[in-house]
C-alpha cells in the first residue's frame, strides 16, 4: 500500500494543500513551522485516527492567536494504490456542530462531528474502521509499518518480544534438548508426579524446584536442632521395663489385698445392733398407728354428725348465692326495660311537640302563597302523619317496656332476696349448732405423752448409743488399712511413671533416627534438586543461543537481547533492540545517534512488512540528520528541515 495524493482543507493551519506523489518516495521540505508533521498526522488520522505524535485531545482544527478558528470544516483525503494495482481513497472531515437553545435568536457551538468517505461515498465510522484494518490491518500494525521509531522506542517490550518469536518462529522445547546430550536428563525432571507422559514446562518445573529447594533448606537449617532436642529428652538412670513391670504387678496385688481387707471390716460390722435398732423403731410406729387408730374410733360418730353438718351449710350457701345471681339478673333487666320506656317516652313528646311549618304555604319558587285546597290537603297529610307516628310510639311502648312488664320484675327480684335472706339464717342455725357440737368432743393426749411410747424411745435410745460405738470402731480399723492402701498406691503410681519414662525414652530414640534419615534424605533430595535447576538454567542459555541465532538472522545489521543475566546467575527476558555503531559494535537503541536508529527502524519495518506481506508508507521526521537511508522496497516520505522552504515543498523519487 502506498500514498499517490493527499489533500488537506483548513488542516492544523494549512488553509489548502496538495501533494501528488504517485505512490514513490519523497522527500518534503519546509522551514520549522511549515506542515511537514503535519502532513505526518493527516495520513495517520486518516487511517487509525490518530496524530503521529500520539498527543491525547489531539484535532486537526486551524488555529489563530485567539484559540480555534469557528465555523469551518476541516478536511483530509488520501488516495492510496493497492499491491494488486487498485487504489482506494480515505477521506476524514471534521465539522462544528451549532444549535439553537429555546429562547434563543442564534446558534451555539456545541462540539464536533467527523464524516467519512470511502472513494467519495459517505460511510459510518464503524464500516470506514472495517474497511481500513482490512487493507491496512489493525492500529498496531499500521504504527509498526509507518513509524521507524515504533517498534524500538515507543513499543512495550513483551510485545516487541513476542512479535519477533511470531516472525522467526519460537524454538520447541524439544528442539533445544535435542540440540544438546547435556540435556539428556531434563525430560525424567519434568515428568508431573504420578503421570506417563505429562511434563512441566521448564518455567514451571524450575518454579517448583527453587521453592522446594528452599523449603529444603530451611529445614535442613532446624533438623540440627531438632535431633539434639530429641537425643536431650530422653530420660536417663532408669531400671528396665521388665524389672518395672514385675514390681507394678506386685503393689496392684498388695493393693487389691488391703481393698478386700477394708471390706471385711465394714461388712457384718454391727449388724446385730443395726438390726435391733431398727427392729425398734418399726415397733414405736406401730404402737402409735395403733393408738392413734383407737382414738380415731371412739369419736368416729361424732366427726360424721359435724360432716353431714358441713354439707347442709355447703348446699344452703350455694342455694343463696344461685338465687342473689338470680336477682342481678333480674335487676339489669329491669333497668334495661326502665331506660328502653323512657327513651320510648322522650321519642313520644318529641313527635308530639312537632308541628305544621307556614313556611309550606309559599312556593319556593315564586314565592306566592299556594292555593288554600292545596294547603288543606298539605295540612291534613301533616296531621294524618303526626298522629300516626304518635299510635305507633305508643304501640311499641305497650310492647316492648310497659309499667306491667317492669313491675313484674321487680316483684320476682323481692320474693329471691326474701328468699335467699331465709336461706341464709338457716345456714347460720347450722353453724351454731356444728360449733357447740364440735366443743363437745374429747380429744385423746398425744402418743408421745404415754408410757408405751417412753418406754420403747428408750430401748431406741441405748440401741443408738452401741451403733455408734461400733461404727466408731469400724472407722478406726478402717483408716489404718486405708493408710497402708495409700502408701502402695503412690508406689504404684511411682512405677508407672518410671515405666512412662522408659516409654519416652523408646519414642524418643527413634524420633532421633527418624530425623537423621530425614536429613540424609533431605539432603539427597537437595542435590537432585540443585541438579535439575542447573539443567533448567543449561536449558535456558542454549534456548537463548538458538533463539538469538534464529531471530538475527532475519536482520541484516540490527540484532536483538532476549535475556539479560542476573546478580544471581539467572536470566530475565527482556528485548532490547542493538544497533551497529560506526566502529562495527553494537549499542542499545536509545544510545545511537539518531541516523543509526532511523536506519535500524527502517530495517525493522522492512522484515515485518514482508513477514506479513502488508507494505505501507514510511514516514522518516527529521530526515535532514540522516546523510544517507538504507534501501528498501517500501515508499519512503522524507520530512527534511530546510530553513529556506518557507513553504513545503516536495521532490519526488
Amino acid at each position: 500500500m502506498k500514498l499517490e495524493h493527499l489533500r488537506l482543507d483548513n488542516f492544523q493551519g494549512i488553509a489548502h494543500l496538495e501533494i501528488d506523489l504517485g505512490g514513490r518516495s519523497a522527500a518534503i521540505y519546509g522551514d520549522n513551522g511549515t506542515g511537514k508533521t503535519t502532513v505526518f498526522n493527516a495520513i495517520t488520522w486518516l487511517l487509525f485516527d490518530k496524530p503521529s505524535t500520539g498527543a491525547k485531545n489531539w484535532s486537526p482544527k486551524t488555529r489563530g492567536a485567539n484559540g480555534e478558528r469557528h465555523n469551518m470544516e476541516h478536511s483530509a483525503v488520501g488516495t492510496f494504490i493497492m499491491g494488486s494495482g487498485s487504489k482506494v481513497t480515505f477521506g476524514k472531515t471534521l465539522r462544528e456542530v451549532y444549535k439553537k437553545k429555546r429562547g434563543s435568536m442564534t446558534a451555539e457551538y456545541t462540539g464536533n462531528t467527523v464524516d467519512y468517505y470511502i472513494d467519495g461515498v459517505p460511510t459510518k465510522e464503524k464500516d470506514y474502521t472495517a474497511t481500513v484494518a482490512r487493507y491496512c490491518g489493525g492500529e498496531e500494525m499500521m504504527k509498526l509499518l509507518t513509524m521507524p521509531d515504533y517498534f524500538p522506542e515507543a513499543m512495550e517490550w513483551r510485545k516487541r518480544r513476542e512479535l519477533l518469536l511470531e516472525i522467526c518462529d519460537d524454538v520447541t522445547d524439544d528442539q533445544v534438548i535435542s540440540s544438546t546430550k547435556d540435556l539428556a536428563d531434563l525430560p525424567g525432571y519434568l515428568l508431573k508426579p504420578g503421570t506417563a507422559g505429562q511434563h512441566y514446562t521448564v518455567e514451571e518445573y524450575s518454579k517448583i524446584a527453587k521453592a522446594r529447594k528452599s523449603d529444603i533448606n530451611r529445614q535442613l537449617d532446624t533438623l540440627p536442632g531438632r535431633i539434639d532436642e530429641a537425643h536431650r529428652a530422653i530420660p536417663t538412670g532408669l531400671p528396665d521395663r521388665a524389672t518395672l513391670e514385675a514390681r507394678l504387678a506386685e503393689a496392684e496385688k498388695t493393693a487389691d489385698a488391703i481393698r478386700q481387707e477394708i471390706a471385711g471390716i465394714q461388712a457384718g460390722a454391727g449388724d446385730a445392733i443395726q438390726g435391733a435398732l431398727a427392729a425398734a423403731r418399726a415397733e414405736l410406729a406401730k404402737a402409735r398407728a395403733d393408738y392413734t387408730r383407737r382414738a380415731s374410733d371412739a369419736t368416729a360418730d361424732a366427726y360424721a354428725a359435724l360432716r353431714e353438718i358441713d354439707s347442709a351449710i355447703h348446699a344452703a350457701e350455694r342455694t343463696a348465692e344461685d338465687k342473689r345471681a338470680e336477682t342481678g339478673t333480674l335487676r339489669r333487666n329491669a333497668e334495661r326495660l326502665t331506660a328502653l320506656r323512657e327513651s320510648i317516652l322522650e321519642e313520644y313528646r318529641d313527635a308530639q311537640a312537632v308541628r305544621w311549618d307556614d313556611t309550606r304555604e309559599v312556593c319556593p319558587t315564586c314565592g306566592r302563597r299556594l292555593p288554600e285546597e292545596q294547603i288543606e290537603d298539605m295540612r291534613a297529610n301533616f296531621n294524618q302523619r303526626r298522629s300516626e307516628h304518635l299510635a305507633a310510639i305508643n304501640a311499641r311502648g305497650r310492647k316492648e317496656a310497659n309499667k306491667d312488664m317492669i313491675a313484674a320484675i321487680e316483684a320476682d327480684i323481692e320474693r329471691l332476696e326474701a328468699e335467699a335472706a331465709e336461706i341464709d339464717r338457716q345456714a347460720m342455725e347450722q353453724r351454731e349448732r356444728r360449733q357447740a357440737m364440735e366443743g363437745s368432743i374429747a380429744k385423746a393426749p398425744d402418743f408421745e405423752t404415754t408410757d408405751e411410747c417412753k418406754e420403747i424411745t428408750r430401748r431406741i435410745a441405748a440401741l443408738g448409743k452401741q451403733a455408734e460405738d461400733a461404727a466408731a470402731a469400724v472407722e478406726q480399723a478402717t483408716a489404718e488399712a486405708d493408710a497402708r492402701l495409700q502408701a502402695v498406691l503412690r508406689a504404684e503410681h511411682d512405677i508407672r511413671g518410671q515405666i512412662i519414662g522408659v516409654e519416652t525414652a523408646e519414642r524418643q530414640r527413634a524420633r532421633v533416627r527418624e530425623l537423621e534419615d530425614q536429613e540424609k534424605q533431605l539432603a539427597a533430595d537437595y542435590e537432585d534438586i540443585e541438579r535439575g535447576i542447573y539443567l533448567c538454567e543449561l536449558f535456558t542459555k542454549t534456548k537463548v543461543s538458538l533463539l538469538t541465532e534464529r531471530i538475527n538472522g532475519k536482520f541484516r545489521s540490527v540484532s536483538f537481547q532476549l535475556f539479560t543475566e542476573q546478580v544471581n546467575g539467572g536470566l530475565s527476558e527482556c528485548c532490547e533492540v542493538l544497533v551497529p555503531a560506526e566502529d562495527g559494535t553494537m549499542v542499545p537503541y536509545a544510545t545511537a545517534n539518531h541516523a543509526a536508529r532511523v536506519n535500524a527502524g527502517l530495517e525493522i519495518v522492512a522484515t515485518i512488512a514482508d513477514h506479513f506481506g502488508q507494505e505501507m508508507p514510511v514516514v522518516v521526521d527529521n530526515a535532514e540528520s540522516v546523510t544517507k537511508l538504507i534501501d528498501t522496497d517500501g515508499q519512503v516520505i522524507r520530512l527534511v528541515v530546510s530553513e529556506p522552504d518557507k513553504a513545503l515543498r516536495v521532490e519526488v523519487a
